[in-house]
């Protein structure tokens, strides 16, 4: 008799009854059984990874419902589901979207002015920008911050105990800092899309509270959405990218994908709260338009903000 290499009971057939592991054969060890087993999981569409990135786009609120009612297994956990869609969000060569704002979106008129590139300027509007509502004290981080730099790059090009002295130094400029802020804002922010996730879950169970359900089923909801948010935007934004290969006259405007992505998030949001939460369309409709507002205030006042600590603490 046989017995399973996983866990030791004795095998009666292909598979073991008690942990459901196959049978260990020799071929197994070759590097050919690992090459079958990636091809199998890459191509297997009814697998579940493939099903569930499937419901999740086109059945929205299914995953949730399935979660609420315990039938899990068939389905990737919400939490393998998220990562996995993050790293691809991550790793995607695109901004983040509105979930991401540049220098120039972060800073006042005045600051802009200072970083401008030798071939840009401002309109009399974008001068007379405050920028975002920190912008005031976040502005003199920057101007200290630059003051520092300069000296620094000055002190080093005049010349050390092992350089030449130079007569007049390069320094270091607002646009210097400006570069070194874009390049790291993008990866910053997509990596803080969670933050996103617990506020969502709180205005979720904030307005299903009669529901009396658990804190974490609302956390599964809102990790469903944001996954379906980067999800789309990546999809979006691809089409655009095969949109752009077209002859010129058949581009389609910047504001036209925002308005795609702003018609199809809020949409998407009524369907999965009446499907997950069984709710009728007008309770559904509310509920989704508390939950993208709470995540629209929250990625206002909250998460740019902290965007620009980590990123301004990172350059």
């Amino acid at each position: 008799m046989t017995s399973c290499s996983n866990c030791g009971e004795t095998l009666a057939g292909a598979f073991c009854h008690a942990c459901g592991q196959k049978r260990f054969v020799e071929s197994d060890r070759r590097f050919g059984h690992l090459l079958h087993q990636f091809v199998a999981s890459a191509t297997d569409l009814d697998g579940r990874f493939w099903r569930t990135i499937r419901a999740l786009a086109f059945q929205p609120g299914l995953l949730s419902r399935e979660y609420f009612d315990g039938r899990r297994a068939h389905w990737l956990s919400p939490v393998s589901l998220f990562l996995a869609v993050s790293v691809v969000y991550f790793i995607a060569p695109s901004l983040g979207g509105d979930l991401t704002l540049q220098f120039n979106q972060q800073v006042s008129g005045h600051i802009r002015q200072l970083a401008l590139g030798p071939d840009e300027t401002l309109s009399a509007r974008q001068l007379a920008s405050t920028g975002q509502f920190y912008s005031s004290l976040t502005g003199r981080w920057i101007d200290e911050r630059v003051q520092q730099r300069d000296e620094a790059a000055r002190a080093a090009s005049a010349g050390g105990p092992s350089q030449p002295s130079v007569a007049s130094g390069t320094g270091y400029s607002y646009r210097d800092y400006r570069l070194a802020y874009d390049a790291k804002a993008n990866d910053v922010s997509k990596a803080m899309v969670i933050l996103h996730v617990p506020i969502a879950a709180l205005a979720l169970m904030l307005m299903f509270a009669r529901q009396r359900r658990y804190y974490a089923e609302h956390f599964v909801f809102a990790l469903h959405y944001l996954a379906f948010w980067m999800l789309s935007l990546q999809v979006v934004l691809q089409i655009g990218n095969l949109v752009n290969l077209l002859p010129a006259g058949l581009h389609l405007p910047d504001a036209a994908y925002d308005w795609l992505m702003r018609t199809l998030l809020p949409a998407y949001a009524v369907l999965a709260v009446r499907r997950a939460y069984s709710t009728g369309w007008t309770k559904a409709f509310l509920a989704a338009l508390g939950l993208v507002a709470a995540i629209v205030l929250f990625n206002l006042y909250v998460y740019h903000a902290v965007q620009f600590i980590v990123t301004f603490a990172l350059t």
